[in-house]
């Protein structure tokens, strides 16, 4: 009885010693297939943890580089419509400045306008511009609203939001991929200051307003300016304040008119009886610029309150190209951005690599070595199995 529980015995543990040989074996092969060290965590706890955590790192940063990639391509098409919109914005101020010569005909001011027309409807397509994905550009974060479109009466109306779209770059780090429309286009500084001009001038008249300021906020009222030659010759101005009038006296061109907390200063040289009136708006849109070129390119060359209001045109085209550019330069600052970003991700992931790979790669000569052995002791193993299993007392007897 005792000799066949050694018999087994014996013969259960020269198999378990093959199977553990095995099992070393076959651990030796995959390595040396895969040129991993590790492959799962029974290998390395230790080391298979800081491999994970290496692992997430590095596909987080793929998020992000692929999130730099999707932003930079909608930031450089919008750069190239607004730089589009620039080039526009110039040649609808140098049209207009055309209108405003005094020796054009009635037909040549009738081209002009076909040409500004023609500038306001390839403006109306640049302003709907799509990006790669179909969303439109300028429509805040309304990505599948029409951002602008014409009202019935000409006057282009804004369809999208106020907000930004943004992607996030790096844990701490978002960058804007779009701009709203409204603050684009629709919300440009007065080149006048803190109102619009509207003029009553007298025929030969040459005054213009170059500046009109008033440091009360809450002061919505509306004012106008007359001028006027007294008896010794002298220009004279009345100011009006909703109708009533609050400041006169003579006209010092090197002061200008200034009341309260309202200054204004003027170029040209008025004429009595001249008169601007002064509505308070510290803003304007490029689509009424437009439109009141057109309608403006209408009036009589002699008319000097028309040509009074053209030069105003020039000057808000004047802004409104000061304005894109501007926000071109922004753009430009977000494309840096992105770029510095995405070069930090991929020489972060060189060193996330080069640490999985001093933790994770194997080392082949020591392999083939540890290889080599675990096959010795696996052949040690299947030779002594194949003595003991065909031991018996019958070879005694």
């Amino acid at each position: 009885m005792i000799s066949r529980i050694a018999s087994f015995h014996n013969y259960q543990s020269v198999s378990n010693d093959i199977m553990r040989q095995n099992v070393k074996v076959q651990d030796n092969q995959e390595q040396m297939a895969t040129g991993k060290r590790v492959i799962t965590s029974g290998d390395d706890p230790v080391s298979s943890i800081y491999i994970q955590n290496f692992r997430q790192q590095d596909e987080q940063i793929d998020q992000f580089i692929d999130s730099i990639t999707l932003a930079r391509n909608r930031q450089t098409r919008e750069e190239i419509a607004i730089d589009e919109s620039e080039q526009i914005m110039d040649g609808a101020k140098r049209k207009v400045m055309a209108m405003i010569n005094g020796s054009l005909s009635v037909e040549d001011r009738t081209a002009h306008r076909q040409d500004l027309q023609g500038m306001f409807d390839n403006f109306m397509d640049l302003v709907n511009t799509k990006d790669e994905s179909g969303n439109f550009l300028f429509s805040g974060t309304q990505t599948s609203t029409q951002p602008f479109y014409r009202d019935t009466q000409g006057n282009v109306r804004y369809a999208g939001d106020s907000y930004f779209r943004t992607a996030q770059v790096a844990p701490a780090v978002e960058v804007p991929t779009s701009d709203p429309g409204d603050k684009m286009f629709m919300e440009i500084d007065n080149p006048f200051g803190d109102y619009q001009p509207e003029y009553d001038l007298e025929d030969g008249s040459l005054l213009l307003l170059a500046n009109a300021e008033n440091s009360n906020d809450a002061d919505t009222a509306n004012y106008s300016v007359s001028f006027d030659v007294n008896a010794s010759g002298d220009t004279t101005y009345s100011l009006m304040q909703d109708g009533t009038e609050v400041s006169a006296g003579l006209y010092d061109p090197q002061t200008g008119i200034e009341w309260n907390t309202l200054k204004m200063t003027f170029e040209g040289e008025m004429g009595p009886g001249d008169t601007i009136n002064l509505e308070r708006q510290d803003s304007f849109n490029i689509f009424d610029a437009f439109k009141n070129g057109a309608a403006l390119s209408y009036a009589d060359i002699d008319d000097a309150s028309a040509t009074a209001e053209l030069h105003q045109v020039t000057e808000q085209f004047s802004a409104a190209f000061k304005h894109l550019n501007k926000a071109r330069s922004e753009v430009g600052t977000r494309l840096t951005t992105l770029d510095r970003q995405e070069s930090m991700h991929k020489d972060f992931k060189l060193v996330l690599n080069r640490s999985l790979g001093t933790m994770e790669d194997l080392d082949y000569t020591q392999a083939a070595i540890d290889m080599n052995e675990d096959m010795l002791a696996l052949q040690a193993s299947q030779q002594a199995f194949a003595k003991t299993k065909d031991l018996s007392l019958f070879n005694y007897i």
